[in-house]
Order: structure tokens, then sequence, then C-alpha cells
């Protein structure tokens, strides 16, 4: 029987990993500076709120410390302004992103009251990879309401907010992202107010030890093929590969 040696070129390597070496929960707090705009609430006389999912409460790895502190900052933009920062981080490889999630605390007071009722309202979510000139691509935008009930005078409210995606994003080595936070606060009448991101809050009111947690954003991520093997990437889908393999826009679904 006459044997022929392979054509190398019409070979086909198709990496893949063993399940238990890669998945990872990046939990990134979401902290910023600022020197003016904070006000001092008092969890003890606050109404407390939290967003529900499913008429359930939601749970998820969270950073934690006990305090029995009466009193947490507030971080606002000034009177009657919704909350609205811009955060960006930038991968440091690519991967896929197969949960967001979003644990954030936010304060309302209302330092001053005529008539009409005011609550957080909505959370706003944005995230979005920067394409440096080659076009942004959004990969989350989603409005939440908060879960909060009105305030009907002077007093100080706050929501522990929690938002989870899982539908997977694939992020790439080098590109931002910025995440976008707003506030859209609901009102009637006559009143002063200021409403604004909590980096520490409480999880009960009651002026004893208490768990607080701090704000912040969990990624769930595993690298992807094209990550850890960079000279196998499939330059086509004629076979529908994974997509981690190849460009976003050549990917057939």
């Amino acid at each position: 029987m006459s044997y022929e040696l392979p054509n190398p070129t019409n070979l086909r390597i198709k990496p893949v990993y063993n399940t238990g070496d890669y998945g990872e929960d990046l939990v990134i707090p979401l902290v910023f500076a600022q020197a003016s705009n904070i006000n001092t609430l008092t969890p003890s006389t606050a109404s407390f709120h939290q967003t529900l999912h499913d008429s359930s409460l939601p749970i998820d790895d969270l950073q934690l410390l006990a305090s029995d502190t009466d009193k947490c900052g507030q971080l606002h933009a000034g009177n009657d302004t919704n909350f609205d920062k811009t955060f960006i981080f930038t991968p440091d490889m690519t991967a896929w992103i197969y949960k967001v999630a979003f644990t954030i605390g936010f304060g309302l007071k209302v330092s001053a009251f005529t008539n009409g009722t005011i609550n957080v309202g909505n959370i706003r979510i944005i995230m979005t990879e920067l394409g440096d000139g080659a076009g942004d691509t959004v990969l989350l935008d989603q409005t939440t309401d908060a879960g909060s009930s009105n305030l009907t005078g002077t007093g100080e409210q706050i929501v522990w907010f929690h938002l989870d995606h899982v539908s997977p994003v694939k992020v790439n080595n080098g590109k931002p992202i910025t995440i976008q936070i707003t506030t859209q606060v609901e009102e009637t009448g006559t009143n002063t107010w200021q409403v604004g991101m909590l980096p520490l809050f409480p999880s009960i009111s009651t002026a004893i030890p208490k768990l607080w947690i701090t704000s912040q954003m969990e990624l769930h991520a595993h690298a992807s093929l094209d990550h850890a093997f960079p000279i196998w990437r499939d330059e086509d889908n004629d076979m529908k590969m994974d997509y981690s393999g190849i460009p976003a826009s050549q990917a057939v679904t």
C-alpha cells in the first residue's frame, strides 16, 4: 500500500480549553474622587428600598464590611441635578463576558419641600466599546426602575440597586470600555433635592453593627481562544467554527 505524507496546508488545528482552567469573577469597585457636592446621609432615619428581580431579592458576590456607623457619604452633582458619571477601563485580554452585574447604592436627599412627590426613579446604564476611529459598539443599554417610593417631605432615601445582564458580549484587548451611569429622578411639585451614588452603603437602617456594601461592577469573564492562541485564528467561518476565533464582523449565527 502506498502512503502519501499529508499536505500541511490542509491541516486544521482547533484549540480547546480544559474548562477547569479558565473563568473568573472580577469585582471592580465604582469609586471616584470628588471634593464638593457631598452630603452625609443618616441611614437610621432614611427610608430604605431595594431593586427587585422578578419580585425577588437578588443576591451576588459582594464586597462587604461590618460597622456600626450611622453615616454614609452621598456624591451628587448639585441641586435638582441627576447623577451622571462615566467610568472607563481597558481590557488587557480578549475575552467573553458572560455576565455583567451592577450593585450600586443611590441616595436621595430632599433638603427643601413645598409640595408634590419625589423618588429616585430609574437608573440607566450604558456600556460602550470605543472603536478608536473604527466606530463604537454599544454592549449594554438598559434602564431599570430603582424600586423606590415617593418622598412627600424633607428626608432621605437609600436605594440598594442591582442589575444583572447575562447576554454574552466579547471585549477586545486594548479597546476601552466606558460605563455611563445616570439617574432619572421622578418629581412633581416644588422642592429642592440632591441625588447621587453612595460608594459604601448599609444593608439595613438601624444604628447597630451591620453589613456595608461597596458599589461595584462584577464581570464573569472567560479568555477567548484568539487571546490564548493568536496564531490559530480561524480566518473564515465556512466551517462555522467558534466565534471567538474570528472577527465579530464575520460572525454568523
